[in-house]
């Protein structure tokens, strides 16, 4: 787990505060919202680099006859998908094939009507921030996904980072400095925000290789 607090106490030396109090002077540069939101940031586009925030979702419930449904709104890219049926309603648990809409086509003409026990997982037969099952399910169900997601919102409120290991702590720490150096203000260091940012770039590759890529 990383504590992105942590982080920022170790950003904002290194930025020349005094002190985390004397960052927090009403006439500081940079504010605490902002650090933080440069590690949410960062946090996020490690989510499509790595395979770091990996999840199982259990939130999307199935019901006969309906094939579309909204995807979380933390969801990235599904590794793995199935329905579990509901106890005593029928149905399995084969594994959804991800499928592009012109794949369906060419598969079932009548695709969009055609009905049985799901095969099939497209996502971009529907809508942006949609699943399409196909066949249209004839059991109700629950769509379980193993899936890269975005880790929960990095804020004062709540600043740990739980699906991030602990060696990752710096990553967060290099996120807050290249956003503060790159902010237009006095202090602004292009050169310096520029060398935060490839330390960054540095630390995606060393997680890539051991937590694997992204989608």
């Amino acid at each position: 787990m990383v504590d992105s607090s942590v982080s920022l106490s170790d950003a904002v030396y290194r930025l020349g505060f005094l002190s985390l109090v004397d960052s927090q002077a009403a006439n500081a540069w940079v504010t605490a919202a902002e650090l933080y939101q440069f590690a949410d940031d960062a946090a996020k586009q490690l989510s499509y680099k790595c395979g770091v925030f990996i999840g199982l979702d259990t939130t999307i419930a199935v019901t006969a006859g309906t094939g579309a449904y909204a995807l979380p709104s933390t969801h990235v890219f599904t590794i793995f998908a199935w329905v579990a049926p509901q106890a005593g309603v029928g149905g399995s648990n084969q594994p959804l094939r991800p499928t592009p809409v012109l794949a369906l086509w060419a598969l079932d003409a009548n695709w969009p009507a055609t009905t049985g026990e799901p095969t099939r997982c497209s996502f971009d037969a529907g809508s942006v921030g949609t699943i399409t099952i196909y066949p249209i399910p004839v059991s109700s169900g629950i769509l379980e996904q193993i899936c890269q997601e975005f880790p929960g919102t990095i804020a004062a409120g709540s600043p740990q980072v739980a699906a991030m290991p602990t060696v990752l702590q710096a990553y967060l720490t290099y996120a807050m400095l290249a956003g503060s150096r790159g902010k237009e203000s006095d202090y602004t260091m292009p050169d310096m925000a520029a060398h935060f940012a490839g330390r960054c770039d540095l630390y995606e590759q060393v997680i890539g290789h051991l937590w694997g890529p992204g989608q």
